[in-house]
């Protein structure tokens, strides 16, 4: 057996996926099959009253709502929004789409001073309904002085969580609170101290993942699954990471094979500075593995992982609106008339030939005569 697996790798070459050319799951199921039988003079007997008892309760459970059955058990990594007999799953915001489910009970978390400030902003940077707000700061700021962009990104990167408060409140007093979204109201006030924590999170059917951006490849570990509190009227779940340092070699490299070797002691930053970015959300990143290379200390290789066994790309969904007319039995004969009618039984492929449905007739009329004669003499 030993020996056996220097040739798993020829094989796979080829014959390709085992799923493919193996009876693996055939003989699972005629173990599944045989283990049904209890009455050992009647093996036959026995299979069958099982499974006649198995398509009699999979067919009353397609009618059983509210409790979990065969046909509506959540994946191993759940995260739809609509999970069976789970009352316990916080409100989400209208401004975030949903990412996710937490894995397991909470723990206590608190956020204090620079923490919460990188937190609450990426928020508030990653929030389409407050880009308005931000185009308003910066106009503000630019208002009877040339600043250049550096300076605008550093200003807002320290001031605006706080402008953008004071902002919302001004607003309230001059139209009330009715002009403004409520959960934009709660968002402008911050996340309470007190969070929560996560010990894993399933996202995009992946748990607990370790990031890799989109446009610039960004790779880093979770080392926190922090929960904001926005006074109990909602709650956003970022991932707190570390970033390695993508753009030095000391931080990222190629080997001669072509995977991507990253080094832990070289990090982008250690989110001690206000600028400094730990925080993301969960479906912005995708899970890898990190692989020690034994040739290389200190180094790491990125492994990518196939997507989640039930999660399938069907590419970009397109909404079609089709106007569809009621129908009614009564129509059905209408309908296959209409439909013989159109139907061309002449070939097209192939020059036709003439014939003269008069003489074609008189034919036919001839060589049923014919045969009644030859009948009666008989």
């Amino acid at each position: 057996m030993v020996h056996l697996v220097m040739h798993l790798a020829t094989e796979a070459k080829i014959g390709g996926p085992v799923c493919y050319r193996s009876m693996w799951f055939t003989e699972r199921y005629l173990g599944r099959l045989k283990s049904n039988v209890r009455n050992k003079a009647h093996p036959k007997g026995s299979i069958a009253e099982a499974y006649l008892a198995d398509e009699c309760m999979t067919f009353c459970s397609r009618y059983i709502v509210g409790f979990e059955t065969k046909h509506n058990l959540p994946s191993r990594n759940e995260d739809s929004e609509e999970l069976v007999g789970r009352s316990d799953v916080p409100r989400r915001s209208t401004l975030f789409p949903h990412a996710g489910n937490p894995v397991g009970n909470p723990g206590n978390y608190v956020l204090r001073g620079l923490e919460k400030v990188q937190a609450h902003r990426y928020v508030l940077f990653n929030c389409s309904d407050v880009n308005s707000y931000l185009r308003a700061h910066a106009d503000e700021m630019t208002h009877r002085r040339n600043l250049n962009v550096d300076t605008i990104e550093r200003t807002q990167n320290e001031k605006f969580h706080e402008w953008f408060r004071a902002h919302i409140k001004k607003l309230e007093k001059e139209n009330g609170i009715n002009g403004i979204k409520n959960d934009i109201r709660w968002l402008s006030q911050g996340p309470v101290h007190a969070a929560r924590r996560y010990r894993a999170f399933n996202s995009r059917g992946f748990r607990n993942a370790n990031p890799v951006l989109r446009d610039v490849t960004y790779y880093g570990r979770v080392i926190d699954i922090v929960e904001l509190n926005y006074s109990g009227q909602f709650s956003v779940v970022l991932f707190k990471c570390e970033w390695i340092d993508v753009f030095s070699e000391e931080g990222i490299q190629k080997d001669k094979y072509g995977y991507t070797l990253v080094n832990f002691s070289h990090l982008m930053h250690k989110g001690d500075k206000i600028e400094h970015e730990p925080f993301i959300f969960p479906d912005q990143a995708d899970q890898v593995f990190y692989v020690e290379d034994e040739h290389n200390p200190g180094w790491s290789v990125v492994m990518k992982q196939p997507r989640p066994r039930d999660v399938y790309d069907i590419g970009i969904e397109r909404a079609v609106d089709t106007e569809t007319e009621p129908f009614h039995v009564s129509h059905l004969g209408e309908m296959f008339k209409r439909k013989n009618n159109n139907q061309y039984w002449v070939r097209t492929d192939v020059e036709g030939t003439l014939v003269d449905a008069n003489i074609a007739s008189s034919k036919e009329e001839g060589q049923n005569h014919e045969g009644c004669g030859e009948e009666v003499e008989t």
